[in-house]
Protein backbone atom coordinates (compact mmCIF):
# COMPACT_ATOMS: atom_id res chain seq x y z
CA UNK A 1 0.00 0.00 0.00
CA UNK A 2 0.95 3.57 -0.09
CA UNK A 3 2.26 6.00 2.57
CA UNK A 4 -1.25 7.96 1.82
CA UNK A 5 -3.58 4.92 1.78
CA UNK A 6 -2.34 3.56 5.06
CA UNK A 7 -2.57 7.27 6.64
CA UNK A 8 -6.22 6.65 7.36
CA UNK A 9 -5.83 2.55 9.05
CA UNK A 10 -5.88 1.92 12.35
CA UNK A 11 -3.24 -0.11 14.07
CA UNK A 12 -4.53 -3.81 13.92
CA UNK A 13 -5.22 -3.22 10.27
CA UNK A 14 -1.48 -2.12 9.24
CA UNK A 15 -0.60 -4.81 10.97
CA UNK A 16 -1.99 -7.36 8.38
CA UNK A 17 -2.48 -4.82 5.46
CA UNK A 18 0.06 -2.40 5.47
CA UNK A 19 2.49 -4.37 2.82
CA UNK A 20 -0.67 -5.31 0.58
CA UNK A 21 0.87 -5.38 -2.61
CA UNK A 22 4.10 -6.58 -2.10
CA UNK A 23 3.40 -9.55 -3.64
CA UNK A 24 -0.35 -11.80 -5.08
CA UNK A 25 0.18 -14.27 -2.38
CA UNK A 26 -2.40 -13.98 0.69
CA UNK A 27 0.31 -15.35 3.21
CA UNK A 28 3.11 -13.70 2.89
CA UNK A 29 5.68 -16.52 1.14
CA UNK A 30 9.49 -16.50 2.21
CA UNK A 31 12.14 -15.64 0.10
CA UNK A 32 15.45 -17.67 1.18
CA UNK A 33 17.80 -17.03 -1.97
CA UNK A 34 21.42 -15.04 -1.09
CA UNK A 35 21.50 -13.54 -4.91
CA UNK A 36 19.22 -12.56 -7.71
CA UNK A 37 19.74 -12.85 -11.68
CA UNK A 38 21.08 -9.64 -13.51
CA UNK A 39 19.14 -8.04 -15.73
CA UNK A 40 20.06 -8.55 -19.52
CA UNK A 41 21.19 -4.88 -19.36
CA UNK A 42 23.07 -4.57 -16.05
CA UNK A 43 25.99 -4.86 -17.28
CA UNK A 44 25.65 -2.23 -20.28
CA UNK A 45 23.99 0.26 -17.53
CA UNK A 46 26.82 -0.20 -15.25
CA UNK A 47 29.63 0.99 -18.10
CA UNK A 48 27.03 3.53 -19.25
CA UNK A 49 27.22 5.12 -15.77
CA UNK A 50 31.00 4.73 -15.67
CA UNK A 51 31.31 6.67 -19.10
CA UNK A 52 33.14 3.92 -20.97
CA UNK A 53 30.02 3.78 -24.04
CA UNK A 54 27.92 5.89 -24.33
CA UNK A 55 24.62 6.11 -22.48
CA UNK A 56 22.45 5.66 -25.52
CA UNK A 57 24.75 1.91 -26.49
CA UNK A 58 22.40 1.50 -22.26
CA UNK A 59 19.29 0.20 -23.38
CA UNK A 60 18.02 1.59 -20.32
CA UNK A 61 19.29 5.43 -19.18
CA UNK A 62 17.76 4.49 -15.43
CA UNK A 63 20.12 3.85 -12.45
CA UNK A 64 22.12 1.06 -11.94
CA UNK A 65 19.79 -0.51 -9.63
CA UNK A 66 16.58 0.60 -9.13
CA UNK A 67 14.57 0.83 -6.15
CA UNK A 68 12.40 -2.60 -5.52
CA UNK A 69 15.45 -4.67 -7.14
CA UNK A 70 17.24 -7.16 -5.40
CA UNK A 71 20.84 -8.14 -6.00
CA UNK A 72 22.40 -9.81 -2.73
CA UNK A 73 20.50 -10.56 0.30
CA UNK A 74 22.67 -8.88 2.83
CA UNK A 75 21.22 -5.53 0.99
CA UNK A 76 17.67 -6.57 0.91
CA UNK A 77 15.46 -8.94 0.34
CA UNK A 78 11.87 -9.25 -0.84
CA UNK A 79 10.70 -11.01 3.03
CA UNK A 80 13.06 -8.13 4.89
CA UNK A 81 11.47 -5.27 2.65
CA UNK A 82 7.93 -6.70 3.94
CA UNK A 83 8.45 -7.37 7.53
CA UNK A 84 9.54 -3.90 7.45
CA UNK A 85 7.04 -2.03 6.07
CA UNK A 86 4.41 -3.02 8.43
CA UNK A 87 6.92 -2.44 11.55
CA UNK A 88 7.57 1.12 9.50
CA UNK A 89 3.74 1.31 9.51
CA UNK A 90 2.66 0.35 12.77
CA UNK A 91 5.03 3.21 14.65
CA UNK A 92 4.40 6.15 11.50
CA UNK A 93 7.86 6.17 10.32
CA UNK A 94 10.97 3.89 8.62
CA UNK A 95 12.39 0.46 9.78
CA UNK A 96 15.62 -1.31 9.95
CA UNK A 97 15.65 -4.44 11.12
CA UNK A 98 18.71 -5.96 12.86
CA UNK A 99 19.61 -9.70 14.05
CA UNK A 100 18.80 -8.69 17.24
CA UNK A 101 17.63 -6.03 20.12
CA UNK A 102 21.43 -5.34 20.53
CA UNK A 103 22.73 -5.62 16.61
CA UNK A 104 20.01 -2.69 16.45
CA UNK A 105 21.30 -0.76 19.84
CA UNK A 106 24.55 -1.10 18.58
CA UNK A 107 23.53 0.42 15.07
CA UNK A 108 21.71 3.41 16.50
CA UNK A 109 24.90 4.26 18.73
CA UNK A 110 27.38 4.02 15.39
CA UNK A 111 25.02 5.79 13.12
CA UNK A 112 24.78 8.56 15.85
CA UNK A 113 28.73 8.74 16.32
CA UNK A 114 28.01 10.55 19.89
CA UNK A 115 30.29 12.78 21.40
CA UNK A 116 28.39 12.07 25.04
CA UNK A 117 26.04 9.48 25.84
CA UNK A 118 22.96 10.26 28.79
CA UNK A 119 21.34 7.17 30.16
CA UNK A 120 20.17 5.38 33.23
CA UNK A 121 22.51 3.03 35.90
CA UNK A 122 19.55 0.96 35.43
CA UNK A 123 17.98 -0.53 32.79
CA UNK A 124 18.46 -3.70 30.80
CA UNK A 125 22.61 -4.27 30.83
CA UNK A 126 23.09 -5.45 27.31
CA UNK A 127 22.38 -2.04 27.01
CA UNK A 128 25.13 -1.22 29.22
CA UNK A 129 27.36 -3.61 27.84
CA UNK A 130 27.07 -1.87 24.51
CA UNK A 131 28.01 1.34 25.25
CA UNK A 132 31.15 -0.03 27.10
CA UNK A 133 32.24 -2.04 23.96
CA UNK A 134 31.40 1.42 22.12
CA UNK A 135 33.42 3.77 24.68
CA UNK A 136 36.54 1.38 25.14
CA UNK A 137 39.66 2.89 23.94
CA UNK A 138 37.99 6.34 23.24
CA UNK A 139 36.27 7.46 27.09
CA UNK A 140 38.28 10.68 26.35
CA UNK A 141 35.90 11.05 23.57
CA UNK A 142 33.15 9.91 24.27
CA UNK A 143 31.73 10.46 27.87
CA UNK A 144 28.77 9.28 29.41
CA UNK A 145 26.25 10.33 31.85
CA UNK A 146 23.74 9.45 34.23
CA UNK A 147 20.19 10.33 34.28
CA UNK A 148 20.61 9.78 38.02
CA UNK A 149 22.89 12.61 38.93
CA UNK A 150 20.14 14.98 38.24
CA UNK A 151 21.49 16.51 34.46
CA UNK A 152 18.84 18.67 33.32
CA UNK A 153 20.67 19.95 30.44
CA UNK A 154 21.26 18.58 27.07
CA UNK A 155 23.83 19.51 24.21
CA UNK A 156 24.79 19.11 20.73
CA UNK A 157 26.51 15.74 20.38
CA UNK A 158 23.86 14.02 23.03
CA UNK A 159 22.82 10.52 22.56
CA UNK A 160 19.74 10.43 24.89
CA UNK A 161 19.00 7.02 25.15
CA UNK A 162 15.98 5.78 27.50
CA UNK A 163 14.10 3.15 28.18
CA UNK A 164 9.95 3.37 28.48
CA UNK A 165 9.51 1.19 30.15
CA UNK A 166 12.54 0.23 31.40
CA UNK A 167 13.67 -2.93 32.52
CA UNK A 168 13.04 -4.68 34.80
CA UNK A 169 10.92 -2.58 37.22
CA UNK A 170 8.57 -0.50 34.19
CA UNK A 171 9.62 3.34 35.04
CA UNK A 172 7.99 5.42 32.68
CA UNK A 173 9.64 8.36 30.90
CA UNK A 174 7.91 11.33 30.03
CA UNK A 175 9.28 11.28 26.10
CA UNK A 176 7.85 14.32 25.44
CA UNK A 177 9.70 16.28 27.84
CA UNK A 178 12.79 15.07 26.96
CA UNK A 179 12.67 16.03 23.40
CA UNK A 180 11.16 19.58 24.44
CA UNK A 181 14.24 19.74 25.98
CA UNK A 182 16.76 18.16 23.81
CA UNK A 183 18.65 20.68 21.94
CA UNK A 184 19.64 20.91 18.10
CA UNK A 185 22.33 18.19 17.10
CA UNK A 186 21.06 16.02 20.30
CA UNK A 187 19.23 12.70 19.44
CA UNK A 188 16.55 11.21 21.73
CA UNK A 189 16.39 7.24 21.77
CA UNK A 190 13.86 5.35 23.33
CA UNK A 191 13.69 1.36 23.69
CA UNK A 192 10.23 0.69 23.63
CA UNK A 193 10.73 -3.16 23.77
CA UNK A 194 8.57 -3.23 26.89
CA UNK A 195 5.32 -1.35 25.25
CA UNK A 196 5.18 -1.37 21.65
CA UNK A 197 2.12 -0.12 19.35
CA UNK A 198 -0.58 0.17 20.05
CA UNK A 199 0.37 0.83 24.12
CA UNK A 200 3.23 3.38 23.70
CA UNK A 201 3.61 5.96 20.75
CA UNK A 202 7.26 6.09 20.99
CA UNK A 203 7.80 8.53 17.68
CA UNK A 204 4.60 10.38 18.01
CA UNK A 205 5.42 11.39 21.66
CA UNK A 206 9.04 12.82 20.27
CA UNK A 207 11.92 10.64 20.11
CA UNK A 208 13.96 10.37 17.04
CA UNK A 209 14.31 6.36 17.34
CA UNK A 210 12.28 4.04 18.55
CA UNK A 211 13.92 1.20 19.35
CA UNK A 212 11.90 -3.03 19.78
CA UNK A 213 13.60 -5.99 20.56
CA UNK A 214 11.69 -7.98 18.16
CA UNK A 215 11.97 -11.32 20.26
CA UNK A 216 9.99 -10.18 22.64
CA UNK A 217 6.40 -8.71 22.04
CA UNK A 218 6.63 -7.84 18.62
CA UNK A 219 7.94 -11.88 17.42
CA UNK A 220 5.78 -12.80 20.49
CA UNK A 221 6.20 -16.40 20.21
CA UNK A 222 9.72 -17.25 21.70
CA UNK A 223 10.87 -18.51 18.69
CA UNK A 224 12.62 -16.12 17.20
CA UNK A 225 15.80 -13.26 17.66
CA UNK A 226 15.53 -9.75 16.09
CA UNK A 227 15.70 -6.04 16.69
CA UNK A 228 14.51 -3.00 14.51
CA UNK A 229 15.06 0.93 14.28
CA UNK A 230 12.79 3.02 13.90
CA UNK A 231 13.13 6.16 12.23
CA UNK A 232 11.31 9.56 11.15
CA UNK A 233 12.20 9.79 7.66
CA UNK A 234 13.11 7.41 4.66
CA UNK A 235 17.02 9.15 4.39
CA UNK A 236 17.81 8.32 8.05
CA UNK A 237 16.66 5.08 7.64
CA UNK A 238 18.59 4.27 4.16
CA UNK A 239 21.64 5.36 5.59
CA UNK A 240 21.36 3.04 8.62
CA UNK A 241 20.72 0.04 5.92
CA UNK A 242 23.60 1.11 4.17
CA UNK A 243 25.88 1.02 7.73
CA UNK A 244 24.00 -2.29 8.43
CA UNK A 245 25.61 -3.70 4.82
CA UNK A 246 28.71 -3.10 6.14
CA UNK A 247 28.47 -4.24 9.27
CA UNK A 248 26.36 -7.47 8.74
CA UNK A 249 24.44 -7.38 11.19
CA UNK A 250 21.68 -8.53 8.81
CA UNK A 251 18.05 -9.91 10.19
CA UNK A 252 17.13 -13.57 8.39
CA UNK A 253 14.87 -14.41 5.48
CA UNK A 254 13.19 -17.20 8.07
CA UNK A 255 13.16 -14.93 10.98
CA UNK A 256 11.74 -11.78 8.85
CA UNK A 257 9.11 -14.38 7.95
CA UNK A 258 8.58 -15.14 11.18
CA UNK A 259 8.41 -11.77 12.53
CA UNK A 260 5.81 -10.78 10.07
CA UNK A 261 3.51 -14.00 10.13
CA UNK A 262 3.20 -12.44 14.58
CA UNK A 263 2.81 -8.75 13.70
CA UNK A 264 -0.97 -10.06 12.24
CA UNK A 265 -1.92 -10.71 15.48
CA UNK A 266 0.22 -8.04 17.64
CA UNK A 267 -2.78 -5.84 18.63
CA UNK A 268 -4.78 -8.64 19.98
CA UNK A 269 -1.77 -10.24 21.62
CA UNK A 270 -0.41 -7.29 23.27
CA UNK A 271 -3.54 -6.12 24.26
CA UNK A 272 -4.84 -9.15 25.95
CA UNK A 273 -1.39 -9.22 28.00
CA UNK A 274 -1.75 -5.96 28.79
CA UNK A 275 -5.29 -6.58 30.72
CA UNK A 276 -4.25 -9.36 32.21
CA UNK A 277 -0.60 -7.71 33.62
CA UNK A 278 -3.24 -4.74 34.94
CA UNK A 279 -5.17 -6.87 36.41
CA UNK A 280 -2.22 -9.10 38.10
CA UNK A 281 -0.45 -6.58 39.01
CA UNK A 282 -3.74 -4.57 41.03
CA UNK A 283 -4.42 -8.22 42.57
CA UNK A 284 -1.26 -8.28 44.19
CA UNK A 285 -0.51 -4.76 44.76
CA UNK A 286 -4.18 -4.93 47.11
CA UNK A 287 -2.39 -7.69 49.12
CA UNK A 288 -5.70 -8.59 50.68
CA UNK A 289 -5.69 -12.46 50.84
CA UNK A 290 -3.12 -14.87 52.80
CA UNK A 291 -0.96 -15.92 49.81
CA UNK A 292 0.01 -11.96 48.68
CA UNK A 293 0.84 -11.72 52.22
CA UNK A 294 4.70 -12.29 50.68
CA UNK A 295 4.77 -9.33 48.11
CA UNK A 296 6.16 -6.30 49.53
CA UNK A 297 6.33 -4.18 46.62
CA UNK A 298 4.48 -4.24 43.16
CA UNK A 299 6.03 -2.57 39.68
CA UNK A 300 3.67 -1.87 36.56
CA UNK A 301 2.80 1.29 34.87
CA UNK A 302 -1.12 0.84 35.73
CA UNK A 303 -0.47 1.57 39.43
CA UNK A 304 -0.71 4.97 40.52
CA UNK A 305 2.19 5.00 42.59
CA UNK A 306 4.31 3.72 40.22
CA UNK A 307 6.63 6.29 38.52
CA UNK A 308 5.78 7.59 35.29
CA UNK A 309 2.62 6.77 35.73
CA UNK A 310 1.23 10.01 34.59
CA UNK A 311 3.27 9.72 31.38
CA UNK A 312 1.91 6.86 30.37
CA UNK A 313 -1.43 7.71 30.27
CA UNK A 314 -0.90 10.30 27.59
CA UNK A 315 1.97 8.25 25.61
CA UNK A 316 -0.54 4.97 24.42
CA UNK A 317 -3.05 2.89 24.84
CA UNK A 318 -2.81 0.57 27.53
CA UNK A 319 0.01 -0.93 29.89
CA UNK A 320 2.77 -3.50 29.48
CA UNK A 321 2.38 -6.71 29.72
CA UNK A 322 5.40 -7.15 32.41
CA UNK A 323 5.49 -6.67 35.26
CA UNK A 324 8.37 -6.98 38.43
CA UNK A 325 7.25 -8.35 42.01
CA UNK A 326 9.80 -7.40 45.02
CA UNK A 327 9.00 -9.98 48.05
CA UNK A 328 9.80 -9.47 51.77
CA UNK A 329 12.39 -12.32 51.51
CA UNK A 330 14.97 -13.12 48.67
CA UNK A 331 14.01 -16.90 49.35
CA UNK A 332 10.78 -16.03 47.96
CA UNK A 333 12.07 -14.65 44.77
CA UNK A 334 14.39 -17.29 44.53
CA UNK A 335 11.87 -20.21 44.62
CA UNK A 336 8.62 -18.90 42.95
CA UNK A 337 10.34 -19.88 39.50
CA UNK A 338 10.15 -23.84 40.61
CA UNK A 339 6.65 -23.86 41.85
CA UNK A 340 4.55 -23.11 39.66
CA UNK A 341 2.94 -24.96 37.14
CA UNK A 342 1.61 -22.72 34.02
CA UNK A 343 4.13 -19.86 34.36
CA UNK A 344 7.62 -20.96 32.67
CA UNK A 345 10.71 -20.50 35.14
CA UNK A 346 12.93 -19.19 32.38
CA UNK A 347 14.54 -15.69 30.51
CA UNK A 348 12.80 -13.30 28.04
CA UNK A 349 9.57 -12.08 27.55
CA UNK A 350 6.51 -11.32 25.53
CA UNK A 351 5.53 -14.79 24.41
CA UNK A 352 2.48 -16.75 24.42
CA UNK A 353 3.37 -18.33 27.43
CA UNK A 354 3.88 -16.67 31.07
CA UNK A 355 7.83 -16.61 32.40
CA UNK A 356 8.91 -15.53 35.06
CA UNK A 357 12.68 -14.49 36.03
CA UNK A 358 14.56 -14.14 39.37
CA UNK A 359 16.75 -11.02 38.06
CA UNK A 360 19.38 -11.15 40.49
CA UNK A 361 20.98 -14.18 37.77
CA UNK A 362 21.51 -11.67 35.09
CA UNK A 363 21.69 -8.46 36.87
CA UNK A 364 23.36 -7.84 40.49
CA UNK A 365 22.61 -4.23 40.63
CA UNK A 366 18.98 -5.29 41.12
CA UNK A 367 17.57 -6.35 44.76
CA UNK A 368 17.65 -10.24 45.03
CA UNK A 369 14.10 -10.01 46.52
CA UNK A 370 12.69 -9.26 42.60
CA UNK A 371 11.04 -11.30 40.25
CA UNK A 372 10.05 -9.87 36.90
CA UNK A 373 7.06 -12.06 35.40
CA UNK A 374 6.08 -11.62 31.67
CA UNK A 375 1.94 -12.45 31.11
CA UNK A 376 0.80 -14.39 28.37
CA UNK A 377 -1.83 -15.25 26.83
CA UNK A 378 -3.11 -18.06 29.47
CA UNK A 379 -6.37 -17.23 30.79
CA UNK A 380 -6.05 -14.36 33.92
CA UNK A 381 -8.01 -16.53 36.13
CA UNK A 382 -5.94 -19.25 36.16
CA UNK A 383 -2.90 -17.24 36.01
CA UNK A 384 -3.81 -15.40 39.34
CA UNK A 385 -4.25 -19.29 40.64
CA UNK A 386 -1.12 -20.55 39.81
CA UNK A 387 0.44 -17.60 41.42
CA UNK A 388 -1.98 -18.08 44.28
CA UNK A 389 -0.84 -21.74 45.04
CA UNK A 390 2.94 -21.24 44.34
CA UNK A 391 3.07 -17.69 46.58
CA UNK A 392 1.49 -20.05 49.60
CA UNK A 393 4.08 -22.76 49.11
CA UNK A 394 7.34 -20.75 48.97
CA UNK A 395 6.11 -18.91 52.20
CA UNK A 396 6.14 -22.13 53.91
CA UNK A 397 9.75 -23.08 52.23
CA UNK A 398 11.02 -20.20 52.96
CA UNK A 399 10.48 -20.31 56.82
CA UNK A 400 13.18 -22.96 56.84
CA UNK A 401 15.60 -20.41 55.40
CA UNK A 402 15.05 -17.35 57.64
CA UNK A 403 15.41 -19.15 60.93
Amino acid sequence: MTDKQTLSLRLSTLSIHADTGSTPDVAPPLHVSTNYRFANDYNDRYAAEKDWIPKSTSSKETALAPAGEHVYSREGTETRDRVETVLGALEGGYAVTYTSGLAAITAAINHVQPLRIVTSREGYHGTHGVINVYRRGREDKVGLVFLEDGIQTFQKGDLIWLESPQNPRGEIADIADYASRRPAGATLAVDATFAPPPLQKTLAAGADIAMHSCTKFLGGHSDMLGGVLIVKNEETAEKLRDDRTYLGSVMGNFEAWLLLRSLRSLTVRVTQQSRSATEIARWLDARDEPATQIVDKVWHGSLSHQPGHDAGKKQGGGWSGVLSIEFKSLHHARLIGSHLRLVVNATSLGGCESALEWRAVCDDKITPRLVRLSIGLEDVEDLKEDLRRGFLKVAEIAKEFEK
